[in-house]
């Protein structure tokens, strides 16, 4: 279960990651399924103001920010290679979060709760992480491989059953 959710709170972590820096994915504007510069050319206040958080954020944050934005030229450098499994890891996921946001919308005390219980979480994970960092490193690379195992396994076909409403969607 800890390592579940320790799972979770990577995976979270770098799709926040891939993300606008600095904007919080529950505050950010949603950008509907276009490239950035469209988006940004019909949205331009909206664009200037992530842009800005982004600026800000790495100003304050600059080696995390070089890390991220080298990640993010990882991913694209694989996209480039990869075009369709990017492709389908993209559809995927925006269909994960179409998902998820549809269970938000119908439970939303339940979503903030678990908004902030993994935030909690996300916090005290990088108290950790500041206390033994090399620990830390080991962990997110040990998670880094069963989670680059679990892309890779082929998706089950969903079942008959409908989600719960007490429980938002999962895998």
């Amino acid at each position: 279960m800890i390592i579940r959710s320790m799972v979770t709170a990577l995976s979270a972590a770098s799709l926040l990651a891939l993300a606008p820096l600095a904007a919080r994915a529950d505050e950010a504007p949603q950008m509907p399924p276009m490239k950035g510069k469209e988006w940004c050319q019909q949205n331009p206040e909206k664009c200037k103001e992530l842009r800005d958080k982004r600026d800000e954020f790495c100003k304050s944050n600059p080696e995390q920010c070089e890390k991220l934005q080298q990640k993010r030229a990882e991913r694209k450098e694989w996209c480039d290679k990869n075009p369709e499994e990017c492709a389908r890891q993209r559809e995927r996921m925006q269909e994960k979060m179409a998902e998820r946001k549809e269970w938000c919308d119908k439970n939303p005390e339940q979503c903030a709760k678990q908004r902030e219980q993994r935030q909690q979480r996300m916090e005290e994970m990088r108290e950790k992480c500041k206390a033994d960092p090399a620990s830390c490193e080991e962990k997110k690379e040990q998670m880094q491989e069963r989670w680059e195992k679990h892309e890779t396994r082929p998706v089950p076909a969903p079942g008959p059953q409908e989600p719960k409403d007490d429980k938002p969607p999962t895998n």
